[in-house]
């Protein structure tokens, strides 16, 4: 390692000077920085652009399509009898509903037990409907507790459960799923030697097409049945019927002898779509306010927006202006959207006339519908054709904001390299002017060494002529 002297011969402020020789040097370096701060600036404004953009591009998808605006919903006269819903396969319209039977599980019961008394060993063989038996093994010394447990671990489609009177306990077998069709089956193998007979694991049986039935039926499973608009005796083996009105989705909820019949209405659910436009309106609003921030201009202070003049800010937000204003060709009642209601103020900010809109929705519901929507190359619809702009400005490839904060990514990344060389170089050339101010130094300090000497020399000659003179 070098040691500087710091002009300890030359009197001179070594160390100072080098620095501000440095501060010299690094005056580009400044610079460079201050521009990549720049374009980190232009930079973090592109990605709150692309924010608000994409905000925008998901409103206007929710209006793109036929899909999206084939929202119906359905109400129920008595929510008592029956719920409703309805998707976008459904249609308007109103249905007189009666609903006669509830669908019902099979429901069994055991004699009494007592809470220690042992069942019978052998096995269970145990289904629900058409399903496949499942075998359940029983130990000699197994409670109806234990049976009940060994029952709801063998998942054989049937909840097992025991029920205590305060004296007893009963063993309640309930199916998992509804209809007539889904009855409890159980036989046994009974380790006594005969599987009907009322002891041991046999009083435990209840066969659906045999003669023993030692369990009590306390509830027959059953299919549901109701009237659709003079249409009688339609039965499912489920509460819920999502085949008999297409689109519609019926819950039973209740089956009373009287006062069963109720009114399904299924309408046109214009409030989401209305909610969607609102959406829409909300998201051009919200990038037109990211525009006017990024490009406006404060006179009095004289500051500009970081985006002001930016070519390809103005290039989108022109395109957005344009998409509000142009007409869409081919729909009957409409072409623009302030025919929806749907206007600039005088701030250059969508309004939404709801009087307006709901109107068109009601009276020309078709004609709305082809205006977003329409995909006939030439005159696609308003939300199409936006959708389609939104694409080429957000491709994450090739789209106008990937090209622009590439390009000012490689200015950063170019910047970097710039500095980083420079400051290699100054810190080479910082270490050689020290080493040659180090030098010099040294070299000043033999040459004084070597004028002490002759001083010395010469005082010494100046004192012997001295002396030789006075003898």
């Amino acid at each position: 390692m070098s040691i500087s002297v710091g002009g300890l011969i030359s009197g001179l402020d070594t160390n100072g000077i080098i620095d501000q020789l440095l501060a010299l040097q690094q005056k580009p370096i400044v610079r460079l920085q201050r521009q990549e701060a720049g374009y980190q600036v232009e930079l973090s404004a592109y990605g709150g652009m692309q924010a608000v953009l994409n905000s925008l591009k998901s409103a206007i998808e929710g209006l793109d399509s036929v899909s999206d605006f084939t929202n119906f919903s359905a109400t129920s006269g008595d929510t008592d009898l029956f719920s409703v819903s309805a998707d976008e396969n459904a249609a308007a319209g109103s249905y007189d509903v009666t609903v006669h039977n509830l669908a019902k599980v099979h429901k069994l019961t055991s004699e009494a037990f007592t809470e220690t008394e042992a069942v019978g060993g052998g096995t269970i063989q145990l289904r629900l409907g058409d399903a496949a038996a499942v075998d359940i093994s029983v130990s000699g010394t197994d409670t109806i507790a234990d049976v009940a447990q060994s029952i709801n671990d063998a998942d054989a489609g049937v909840n097992a459960a025991v029920v205590f009177d305060g004296t007893n306990y009963f063993l309640t077998l309930t199916g998992k799923e509804t209809g007539a069709a889904n009855l409890i089956d159980l036989t046994v193998t009974d380790d006594d030697g005969d599987s009907t007979d009322l002891s041991g694991l046999s009083r435990l049986v209840y066969e659906v097409s045999g003669d023993t039935k030692n369990l009590n039926n306390t509830q027959t499973a059953e299919d549901s049945m109701i009237t659709v608009d003079g249409v009688s005796n339609i039965s499912r083996d489920t509460n819920v019927i999502d085949d008999v009105i297409q689109g519609i989705t019926i819950t039973l909820e209740s089956a009373p002898a009287t006062d069963n019949e109720a009114v399904l209405t299924v309408s046109r659910d214009t409030s989401a779509i209305v909610s969607k436009i609102n959406s829409f309106v909300s998201a051009y609003n919200g990038a037109l306010d990211l525009f006017e921030t990024y490009q406006n201009y404060d006179s009095d202070a004289g500051t500009a927006g970081v985006l002001l003049g930016d070519a390809t800010t103005n290039h989108i937000r022109t395109s957005l202006e344009n998409l509000i204003t142009d007409a869409v060709p081919g729909v009957e009642s409409l072409s623009r959207l302030e025919n929806l209601g749907i206007t600039l103020n005088s701030e250059g900010r969508l309004e939404v006339d709801s009087s307006t809109l709901n109107n068109m929705l009601d009276d020309h519901f078709d004609d709305v519908l082809q205006f977003f929507t329409q995909s006939t190359e030439g005159s696609e619809g308003f939300a199409v054709r936006m959708v389609d702009d939104m694409d080429a400005i957000l491709d994450s490839g090739s789209g106008l904001l990937a090209v622009k904060t590439d390009g000012i990514q490689n200015s950063i990344d170019d910047i970097e390299d710039q500095v980083e060389r420079m400051e290699m170089r100054n810190s080479i050339w910082e270490t050689r002017i020290r080493a040659q101010f180090n030098a010099l130094e040294l070299l000043l300090a033999e040459y004084q060494t070597t004028g002490d000497y002759l001083s010395q020399q010469i005082v010494g000659l100046q004192n012997l002529n001295d002396y030789i003179s006075n003898r």
